[in-house]
């Protein structure tokens, strides 16, 4: 007999925009227990999770954004492959982005750091108004993680803007899609 499961949130989004980031340094998007995390013992072999999160980005100048997904509650997790380094357009203001990452669990050890998963993500932002080809799309991650399933843990988005600008996540769910 084949087994049912049901797509379902793991955490509720927040209900007004979260604090905007200004650092110059990796800093994670959002508070990983509170918006993306996983139960102790959730993974399972080919469980899928998929973090979705949107807001807005103002930048004064134009810099790098790297974008870094991580297995942990913070950005010391486990990386799962950052992005290139991308060119940010100069003066944008309120700028509307979204964010998309799938996370699959390939295996499950005993606990410690001894099963692994996968996960790749899009990140894609408007450019400025009236430049043509001034939008951005990053892709991220595609490297395997070796991790412990067996704590709590979650999916981190490690956010590196290299120039002086804020980004606000407004909304940011996770799904258990199976």
């Amino acid at each position: 007999m084949s087994r049912q499961y049901f797509q379902d949130l793991l955490a509720e989004p927040p209900i007004a925009n979260l604090t905007a980031i200004v650092a110059t340094t990796e800093t994670a998007l959002w508070t990983v227990p509170a918006f993306s995390p996983i139960a102790p013992n959730d993974c399972r072999p080919g469980k899928i999770y998929k973090v979705t999160a949107g807001g807005i980005i103002t930048t004064a100048a134009s810099g790098t954004l790297t974008i870094t997904p991580r297995f942990g509650l913070t950005v010391a997790g486990v990386t799962m492959g950052a992005s290139v380094a991308q060119t940010v357009p100069v003066s944008l203001t309120n700028v509307p982005w979204e964010l998309s990452f799938t996370l699959v669990c390939r295996t499950v050890g005993l606990p410690g750091a001894n099963s692994t998963v996968i996960g790749t993500g899009t990140y894609s932002m408007a450019g400025t108004a009236a430049t043509a080809g001034s939008g951005m799309n990053v892709n991220f991650g595609g490297t395997s993680a070796t991790v412990d399933v067996s704590i709590a843990t979650g999916v981190c988005i490690g956010w590196t803007l290299s120039v002086a600008g804020s980004v606000t996540p407004q909304y940011v769910f996770i799904q258990s899609l199976n």
